[in-house]
């Protein structure tokens, strides 16, 4: 997550280009079909569900609609997603059991173990302190709770070539990126027990090929009607460079579960 800079046009331009590339509802890759890696192994049935980066809503709907989660709390620190989240779960008939929030950077709003589910996609990598964060999620999880996500980790620092800090300065990316290692040594500083890690850079070596292909061609004169051609044009260098920070080893997004102890 990050702040909200941008006006109201930018702010739609942007979730448009993002779609565009990972289709509705998502604002990083994989749509329902990474969701589902995600939880594999993993029974929300029945359980209370806080999403950390709910973004425009389309994973909560399915956390509810297709997982079987009992309740939904996205929150957010973005007013125009927080909007978005609200009607997309209207217009699925479910915001009886999907809700959304808006918050601040910093700690959880919400009571020690108020939640059986911590999920995030692809949202840390933007939040600075991780144990901190890591910290929060834990207090607000009960005894045996799951913190399920996934979070853009890095390689080691012979990955971090020219090449990934191409894609990384014209991008202008402040992520805030540790490898696997560092990752699992916070998470288990805080409490967590043997957090398991899925490295999805092979998967992503293959999907980067389609995102590519989204923003090219007829498709990419098709995105720059639709939110300027300065701007498609940007997306599809973008995808350019991020595809050879993937294949220097460098981008390595990770899916992980960790469990609270109880």
């Amino acid at each position: 997550m990050s702040g909200n800079t941008r006006n109201s046009q930018d702010n739609e331009n942007f979730n448009t280009a993002l779609q565009w590339m990972w289709g509705d509802g998502f604002l990083s890759p994989g749509g329902p079909e990474e969701v589902a890696s995600m939880l594999e192994g993993v029974d929300l049935g029945g359980c209370s569900v806080l999403d950390v980066g709910s973004g425009l809503g389309a994973v909560d709907v399915l956390l509810a609609e297709q997982y079987g989660a009992l309740s939904v709390r996205g929150v957010d620190v973005e007013a125009h997603l927080i909007d978005e989240g609200r009607h997309r779960a209207e217009l699925a008939g479910v915001s009886d059991k999907v809700q959304f929030q808006l918050i601040e950077p910093g700690p959880l709003p919400f009571a020690e173990a108020s939640f059986d589910v911590v999920f995030t996609k692809d949202a840390i990598v933007h939040i600075p302190d991780k144990a901190s964060f890591y910290r929060e999620v834990l207090r607000v999880l009960v005894s045996g709770g799951l913190f399920v996500g996934s979070d853009w980790l890095c390689g080691g620092e012979q990955t971090r070539t020219a090449r990934a800090k191409n894609w990384l300065e014209f991008s202008h990316l402040n992520f805030q990126m540790q490898d696997i290692a560092h990752t699992e040594t916070a998470m288990k500083a805080v409490g967590f027990m043997e957090p398991r890690f899925n490295d999805r850079n092979e998967w992503y070596r293959e999907a980067i090929k389609h995102e590519i292909a989204s923003v090219s061609g007829e498709r990419l004169r098709a995105l720059g009607e639709e939110i300027g051609k300065k701007e498609a044009q940007y997306r599809h260098e973008s995808s350019i460079y991020k595809q050879e920070a993937i294949e220097d080893g460098f981008l390595r997004p990770t899916h992980f579960v960790a469990k609270k102890p109880g």
